[in-house]
């Protein structure tokens, strides 16, 4: 199969950005982050950017929830950043997504907490090893970021050292490629569903 329709959009916004661009990503990177808490797996991974920071770095993909021969149901961007600062083990939804995970047959579901927060938990569906561990990770600051943008979607912290995020409603489109006008854009067209916790 060829790159999905607009490969070339992507590829001509990664380089006005001076980022690493991979029409046909290394899977095996990818597959290193499964099983997700979270998310379904991908049958595979498209049009992969990179962006070098010290320490770390980050990486947006399309995922494709389709066969070869298929087209998806929707259209989506996973983003995975590295760095040393993260070293919790947790995970969090908003909204029940076409591409949340539903079964669990190589690894048993993480166990659904509680973190204390009354409006987080309310809205939020968070998982960890236990409370304290997805209160220490999801802290204050994050979650008021994440309420202030409205966020939908999926978030897991990976104690090694790494995040990976599902941006309800962003599409791999260059506008919603940008980190600065992910938020801004994403919340314009997803106003009516955001949960502000």
């Amino acid at each position: 199969m060829s790159p999905p329709p607009g490969s070339a959009l992507i590829a001509q916004w990664a380089a006005s950005r001076g980022l690493s661009w991979d029409p046909q990503p290394d899977e095996v990177w990818f597959r290193q982050w499964e099983p997700y808490d979270t998310i379904a797996p991908p049958s595979r991974y498209w049009n992969s950017c990179l962006w070098q920071t010290s320490p770390g770095h980050a990486v947006i993909v399309e995922p494709w929830y389709a066969t070869d021969e298929g087209e998806p149901i929707e259209r989506a961007l996973l983003g995975y950043a590295v760095h040393p600062g993260i070293t919790r083990r947790a995970a969090m939804r908003v909204g029940e997504h076409f591409l949340t995970r539903v079964a669990f047959l190589e690894s048993p579901p993480p166990p659904q907490v509680t973190i204390g927060d009354p409006v987080w938990d309310e809205h939020v569906t968070t998982f960890a090893a236990s409370a304290e561990v997805a209160a220490a990770a999801f802290h204050p600051r994050l979650r008021k970021l994440l309420a202030g943008w409205g966020f939908q979607g999926h978030l897991e912290l990976r104690a090694r050292g790494g995040l990976v995020v599902h941006y309800a409603g962003l599409r791999p489109i260059p506008a919603d490629w940008s980190s600065r006008s992910a938020p801004t854009s994403c919340r314009r067209r997803t106003r009516t569903r955001s949960i502000r916790f």
